[in-house]
């Protein structure tokens, strides 16, 4: 039953739903290893309890967060394509290993699940899948938990506004929608200040294709310059190393090996067999042969809980193994990291075109510590959007690219692709002000809260908070802050706030609220960690149903 709280003289109903038991079931065995690169899962890097609480005499004025979509199918009839033509051609040569031929109905039942993927637009391959849906609905509901106080107060104000944005990509879209079906589950009376309203319950977005599908966007004045980049030899010799490297043709033989006999996969690799997919890609060797298998390998967590999966369950992780696994992952890192990541060292183009998404950021924080109405922006994009973000912001695994003269490694970088740009992976930023108009903001990866990068100067030793002039100094492409605003004059005691002594955090819970949140955080645990559900590590009740999504 939803509580009435009053603020500023305006009712608001807050959802409360009862609070249901957890049961944590200790693993029987290790968790297997898994190698999805960007296709990774999502699950939260922390809980609500280990955040920061707000400094004391400020309170929360603005939240806003970019996220990347939530699990989806294949992009396209491509990867299923070649892998099935594949398995017909040695199938007709006698060619098959036993599990190669148990591989043809899961191509087939992968092909089914991915044409009958629902979503806002015409729905099929690219799209939402179930457990994406819940992801983003989780993410939603998480923020919604995590920001309560100061959310009610923006539902009551009758003034502020929230604003919701994708890229326009259905998947984006989307995501969006049911983010907004998380937040406005706990705050339902949030929908009237919704400067995009709702339709049939359901949040509007406005599409934003310049700001989180830059690299794409034609308009944008570095759109040339990072076209040309992507065709450059600089990167395409690079990604084509990696993929010829002998450490990629071991990996890329052993899992063949695992599918075909060796006549067959020597046909592959000697240019015999020749087939081309409906998109027209033909096939090019080993290393291409495998990749194929694959991404139906990383793309299958993701289809977890599709009709179409077969009744034995996904079984493409059954010719996958660490060693193999590892290296066909660093072949996406690789090719991620030069075309959307940190890149060559001394270089910005394969980022610096996410820039004014990064001014935007900055200047809502502004906006909103100068009087502005707008509160909350959500944000909704690709994994083309965070690892730009990330790079920029220089994030853990972003902060730096590699020499020129060199590849990128497992060794000479940090860079991973499960962990910079899972599947709804993240960047959220809280915003908080005194009554001297000091403004602070704190940054969650992935919902962990971390700290900005060591080019910015936090407000006090060890605090997470820093002043948004502070980040403006010290956040752009190329800037180098003299630190001389990131201390205010601002009494000790108010800057060293404690991890994990409040669970919501607007600076100002009180024993009821923080009760709220934590009934709010046990019914909502079916969402916490998807990941650790569908493992069997964590068995929780089911989370009541929502209604279904107008489509």
């Amino acid at each position: 039953m939803p509580l009435t709280l009053t603020s500023r003289g305006r009712a608001i109903a807050i959802a409360a739903p009862a609070a249901t038991a957890i049961s944590l079931a200790p693993a029987t065995a290790a968790e297997a290893q898994t190698y999805y690169s960007t296709k990774q899962p999502y699950s939260p890097a922390a809980p609500i309890s280990s955040y920061s609480q707000a400094p004391a005499g400020f309170h929360q004025i603005y939240t806003t967060s970019v996220d990347r979509h939530g699990s989806r199918g294949l992009s396209g009839f491509k990867y299923d394509d070649l892998a099935a033509q594949m398995l017909a051609a040695a199938k007709d040569q006698g060619q098959l290993t036993e599990l190669g031929e148990r591989l043809i109905p899961q191509v087939e039942a992968m092909s089914k699940a991915n044409r009958e993927l629902t979503g806002p637009g015409r729905g099929g391959y690219g799209n939402l899948t179930t457990y994406g849906r819940e992801e983003l609905r989780g993410i939603g509901t998480r923020n919604a938990a995590r920001n309560l106080d100061f959310l009610g107060s923006v539902a009551a104000s009758g003034t502020d506004k929230v604003k919701f944005m994708s890229s326009g990509a259905d998947r984006a879209v989307e995501s969006g929608q049911l983010f907004g079906r998380g937040v406005l589950s706990v705050v339902p009376g949030l929908s009237d200040n919704l400067v995009d309203g709702t339709t049939e319950g359901t949040v509007n977005l406005e599409e934003r294709f310049d700001l989180l599908h830059a690299h794409s966007d034609k308009n944008s004045p570095r759109y040339e310059g990072y076209s040309e980049y992507l065709k450059s030899d600089q990167v395409t010799k690079k990604i084509e190393a990696a993929q010829n490297s002998d450490a990629s043709r071991k990996a890329s033989l052993g899992l063949l090996s695992k599918i075909f006999d060796q006549k067959f996969i020597a046909d592959i690799d000697n240019g015999t067999l020749k087939i081309t997919g409906q998109s027209g890609k033909k096939l090019k060797g080993v290393a291409d042969a495998a990749l194929q298998f694959y991404n139906l390998y990383i793309i299958s967590p993701a289809m977890e809980d599709e009709p179409a999966k077969p009744a034995e369950g996904w079984i493409f992780d059954q010719y996958m193994d660490d060693e193999d696994g590892k290296q066909l992952a660093y072949l996406l890192d690789v090719e991620s990291f030069y075309e959307n990541g940190p890149g060559i060292e001394g270089q910005t183009t394969s980022y610096d075109i996410y820039e004014p998404l990064l001014e935007e950021m900055i200047q809502g924080v502004k906006d909103r510590a100068a009087g502005g109405t707008t509160a909350a922006e959500y944000r909704f994009g690709h994994a083309e959007t965070i690892m730009p973000l990330a790079a920029l912001l220089k994030l853990p695994g972003s902060e730096k690219g590699v020499p020129a003269d060199q590849i990128m490694d497992y060794s000479n970088s940090t860079w991973r692709g499960d962990k910079v740009a899972p599947m709804g992976s993240n960047i959220q930023w809280d915003a908080y002000q005194n009554d001297e108009g000091v403004t602070l903001v704190r940054m969650l990866y992935n919902e962990a809260e971390i700290p900005f990068h060591d080019g910015c100067m936090p407000v006090a030793d060890n605090s997470q908070f820093y002043t948004i002039e502070e980040l403006a100094d010290c956040l752009p492409l190329g800037s180098t802050s003299d630190h001389s605003k990131a201390r205010p004059n601002i009494a000790p005691a108010a800057v060293t706030g404690d991890r994990g002594s409040s669970l919501s955090s607007a600076g100002s819970s009180t024993g009821g609220t923080a009760a709220l949140v934590l009934a709010v955080l046990a019914a909502l645990s079916a969402v916490l960690g998807l990941g650790a559900v569908h493992a069997g590590l964590i068995q929780l009740p089911a989370l009541p149903a929502l209604p279904p999504l107008p489509l």
